[in-house]
C-alpha cells in the first residue's frame, strides 16, 4: 500500500466513523442511503488494509474479518428502514444491494437470516433476480442448519438417529435447490447463452489467464456475470450436499455413492464452466468475425498484454471467492481459482483476497 495514501485513508476512515456514529441515531429517508454507503466504504477499507497475519486459523470465521462488524451495522440499518421508512419510501438501489451484501455475509458466516429480510420483493427484487434471490436465501438456510447440525454432533461426540434424519432432510432440500437453480438457468433468454471456443495455438496463451484452451464468450459481460453466479451457486449447493451425505450415510451405501458421484460431477462441470468463462469476464480475449466470409468460425484475438481493468474484475470476485473456497473442487483447478482471486485482490486493492494463496484462506 502507498504509505501517504494509507495514512490519509486511515484518517478519513476514523472521521467517517465519527460522522456515522452521530448520524445513524437520527436515521431518516434523507440520509439512509448515505449511511449505508458509509458503512459499505468502511467495510471495504477494513478489507483493503487486512493482513493475513491477523487471521487466527483456530477462531471461527465470524471473528476473522474486521469488515463483518460493519456488515452487522448495515443489517441494523436495513431493519430500521424496514420497520420505520419502507412504508413511505420504496427500496432504493442502495437498500437493495445492501441487503444482497448482508445475505452474502450470512452465507459466509453460516448465520440464520432474520425473518424480516427474507422477502426480496420487498427490497426491490423482481423477475429472474427475485427467483435467484429466493434460491440463495434457501442456500443460506440449509448451510446454517448444517452448521448447527455439525455443532450438535460435536457436542454429543456421536451421530444419533435423530441427527441422521435431519441430515437426510437437508440432503433432500439441497437437491431441490440444485434443481431450482437449473430451472432458473433454463429460463434465460437464448441471447444470454455462451459460445464455446478452442484456443488454437498451444503456446499463445498462459496459465495465468487461461486454465485450459477451452473458453466461453457471451454477447454481453452482464450475461457472463449472471452465468458465473449460477456456476458458483451450483458448486456451493452440491458441495453442501456432499457434506450432508457424509453425515446421513457415513458408510457410503449404493444410494449415497450414486448421489456423491452426481454431486462431484456437477461440481466438476460447473467449475470448468466458470474457468472457461473467466477469461471473457476479464477481457483476456476478443471474438471477431472471421475474415473468410465462407467460414462460420469466429476469430479469437488475445488481450493478455493489456492490464485487467478494475471494473471488469468486480463482478467475478464473488463467484471466484466461492469456487476458491470449496474443498470438493479439483485441487489443481481450485489452486488456479485461488491464484486468480489473489491476483484480482492486488488489482482492486483488497488485501483480504490476497490471502487466497495462503493456507489461511477460508473453506466453505
Amino acid at each position: 500500500m502507498h504509505r501517504p495514501a494509507g495514512i490519509e485513508a486511515s484518517m478519513q476512515y476514523h472521521r467517517l466513523l465519527q460522522v456515522a456514529q452521530v448520524t445513524i441515531p437520527s436515521l431518516n429517508e434523507g440520509n439512509i442511503d448515505a449511511c449505508l454507503l458509509a458503512i459499505f466504504f468502511m467495510s471495504r477499507y477494513e478489507d483493503a488494509v487486512h493482513r493475513s497475519s491477523h487471521l487466527n486459523l483456530r477462531s471461527p470465521l465470524a471473528t476473522k474479518f474486521q469488515s463483518f462488524s460493519h456488515h452487522d451495522g448495515a443489517l441494523a440499518l436495513l431493519k430500521i428502514w424496514k420497520d420505520r421508512l419502507s412504508h413511505s419510501q420504496p427500496a432504493t438501489n442502495i437498500v437493495k444491494h445492501s441487503r444482497r451484501g448482508m445475505i452474502k455475509s450470512a452465507l459466509l458466516r453460516n448465520l440464520a437470516l432474520p425473518e424480516w429480510i427474507l422477502d426480496g420483493a420487498y427490497f426491490g427484487e423482481y423477475g429472474l433476480e427475485l427467483e435467484y434471490d429466493c434460491i440463495v436465501v434457501r442456500i443460506v438456510h440449509v448451510r446454517q442448519r448444517l452448521s448447527t447440525l455439525i455443532k450438535e454432533m460435536s457436542d454429543l461426540q456421536h451421530t444419533s438417529q435423530e441427527l441422521i434424519l435431519i441430515a437426510e432432510e437437508l440432503n433432500e432440500e439441497a437437491q431441490e435447490i440444485d434443481k431450482a437453480l437449473q430451472d432458473w438457468a433454463a429460463h434465460f433468454p437464448s441471447t444470454w447463452c455462451y459460445q464455446r471456443h478452442t484456443l488454437s495455438t498451444p503456446h499463445s496463451w498462459s496459465a495465468r489467464d487461461f486454465y485450459s484452451p477451452i473458453v466461453y464468450s457471451y454477447s454481453s459481460p452482464a450475461y457472463a456475470a449472471v452465468w458465473s453466479q449460477y456456476y458458483a451457486m451450483s458448486m456451493l449447493i452440491n458441495s453442501t450436499r456432499l457434506r450432508v451425505l457424509r453425515i446421513s450415510h457415513p458408510n457410503s451405501d449404493d444410494f449415497a455413492y450414486d448421489q456423491r458421484l452426481e454431486c462431484l460431477s456437477r461440481i466438476r462441470i460447473m467449475a470448468n464452466d466458470l474457468a472457461s468463462s473467466l477469461p471473457f469476464c476479464l477481457q483476456r480475449f476478443k471474438v471477431t468475425d472471421s475474415p473468410d466470409s465462407s467460414s462460420d468460425r469466429n476469430s479469437i484475438t488475445l488481450n493478455t498484454n493489456e492490464d485487467i481493468k478494475p471494473y471488469v474484475a468486480g463482478p467475478v470476485v464473488w463467484p471466484l471467492g466461492i469456487a476458491s473456497s470449496l474443498g470438493d473442487v479439483d485441487f489443481k483447478l481450485r489452486s488456479w481459482f485461488r491464484s486468480e482471486l489473489a491476483r484480482l485482490g492486488r488489482l482492486l486493492g483488497i488485501r483480504l483476497f490476497e490471502c487466497a494463496e495462503t493456507d489461511q484462506w477460508l473453506e466453505l
